[in-house]
């Protein structure tokens, strides 16, 4: 018996872990997509969406079939646009979405489009990115939310939410209107 204790307790060697891996259960490691990338730090922690919270991480898949994290973009402003497919103000801000990233993309800026919805208010497939993107002439990252982060964001299904989130990765901003020049009076703030 003495035997038996002893093979159990050296099988049960001391794991330690950082704050981040208590917290999450793992640490962030970058995501494999084409993507600009940066390291967060390893003290960042997700609290929330609203104004002065970290927003929690997430990964979904872009237009391109790539797996996309938030916290890649740590060290640039964010605009994070919530939208669906079939939402009309989110149609119109669509328009503009490559236009505003080109301008200030040289600036530190990413523009990030989360669709959790496709026309019919049904979960996104590739083909609805692909659609999304091509049919507003978008190159910035649109990403399918079939893991219901947007409507932890926004439980009310108002759509669209569009968030700024600044260098640190803190939310500055989390109901800009939907219009061109608020979006952009918004990030010209930031950058």
């Amino acid at each position: 018996m003495r035997f038996l204790i002893l093979t159990l307790a050296s099988a049960c060697t001391p794991h330690l872990v950082s704050e981040r891996e208590a917290v999450t259960g793992m640490t962030w490691e970058a995501p494999d997509n084409s993507w600009d990338t940066n390291v967060p730090p390893s003290n960042l922690r997700g609290e929330g969406f609203a104004l002065g919270d970290v927003p929690k991480d997430f990964r979904l898949v872009d237009q391109h079939g790539s797996e996309v994290s938030l916290w890649q973009f740590y060290g640039s402003v964010i605009l994070l646009d919530i939208s669906t497919m079939w939402c009309a103000p989110c149609q119109r801000i669509a328009h503009h979405v490559n236009d505003t990233w080109e301008d200030y993309r040289d600036q530190g800026f990413m523009y990030i489009t989360v669709l959790p919805e496709d026309i019919d208010g049904d979960t996104v497939e590739a083909d609805d990115l692909d659609e999304w993107a091509g049919s507003f002439g978008i190159e910035a990252p649109v990403l399918a939310d079939n893991e219901g982060f947007g409507y932890e964001v926004e439980p009310q299904k108002v759509w669209p939410v569009l968030m700024l989130i600044d260098r640190k990765m803190k939310v500055v901003a989390e109901r800009i209107p939907a219009t061109d020049e608020a979006v952009r009076m918004a990030i010209e703030s930031e950058l």
